[in-house]
């Protein structure tokens, strides 16, 4: 288990013991309770589980998107660079 310092103001203090102590709960089971429920898990690659599956489930609202190939066909082409 680790341990963290956090800084907070005098008033958030207050309010985070005060529903700590509402709650029965330590002041570190509280926050601990509260980060949980308030940041989504993630895998081990940092994205939001069941990212890469909704994704997927939406792939079919793309099928009329544009490829870059066609986003790109009325473009006029690069000049060439200078030579030093």
């Amino acid at each position: 288990m680790s341990q963290v310092t956090i800084y907070m103001d005098d008033d958030a203090m207050a309010r985070a013991k005060a529903a700590a102590a509402a709650a029965r709960l330590s002041l570190s089971a509280w926050i601990t309770k509260l980060v949980k429920e308030q940041a989504a898990p993630t895998d081990a690659n940092g994205y939001p589980l069941g990212f890469f599956a909704s994704i997927a489930e939406n792939a079919p609202l793309w099928h009329d998107f544009p490829l870059s190939e066609e986003l790109r066909a009325h473009e006029v082409p690069d000049l060439p660079r200078e030579t030093w």
